[in-house]
């Protein structure tokens, strides 16, 4: 069985909770964690890059100059990829990086990272965060009484006054256990998670 505290405003406990094994309690899949952290970095590639073969500069077709007697090699455009101003010979195009996995795949990696987390003794879990005004130095007074500074904050609804109180604070970031995955939760070290939020994750992913 594995309990978990949930700590209140104060850094004390107020009660504890029984989290399912089915999610908190999986082995942790290393190797599905490197593939899933795999396909959400390539995702947010771009893959704009783009250089121009020859044929796509502007310059003349015309030869240079005469094939034999000038002891120079044998061009026959100034667009070649030898020339200051040509093409490229093997230039970057447009493409899609984005990889794919299925979505039980996701989902199990979603799982095994919150696993680890657990069982680093990075996981903490709260009633709620109370942000009544959008204030950075209440929230980092707050961050401090729960023993963490670089932490990602696991809501089950968003709160814009939370969220703006957060953002000028470094390495520090607000999300919904609705959009979450498995890279968010490996990018920070330590992971806050409201009693609701855990609710919700249950539900998502059972």
């Amino acid at each position: 069985m594995l309990t978990q505290p949930i700590l209140g405003t104060d850094n004390k406990e107020l009660k504890k909770i029984e989290l399912n094994k089915a999610i908190f309690g999986v082995p942790v899949r290393r190797q599905l964690l490197y593939d899933c952290v795999q396909l959400y970095q390539a995702a947010k590639r771009q893959g704009t890059a783009k250089a121009k073969f020859r044929g796509e500069v502007k310059g003349s077709s015309k030869k240079i100059y005469k094939q034999k007697g000038t002891g120079n090699a044998r061009h026959g455009s100034i667009r070649a990829n030898v020339f200051v101003g040509g093409g490229v010979a093997f230039p970057p195009r447009p493409r899609d990086w984005s990889l794919h996995l299925p979505k039980s795949f996701r989902q199990e990696a979603l799982k095994s990272a919150l696993a680890l987390r657990l069982k680093e003794s990075n996981l903490i879990l709260i009633d709620a965060v109370d942000c009544k005004q959008i204030k950075t130095k209440d929230m980092v007074k707050q961050l401090a009484k729960w023993g963490v500074k670089k932490v990602l904050i696991i809501l089950d609804a968003p709160q814009e006054k939370l969220w703006k109180s957060v953002r000028n604070i470094p390495y520090v970031e607000v999300i919904t256990a609705q959009g979450m995955n498995a890279l968010d939760v490996l990018r920070f070290e330590k992971v806050i998670m409201t009693e609701k939020a855990v609710a919700q994750i249950e539900k998502r992913l059972l």
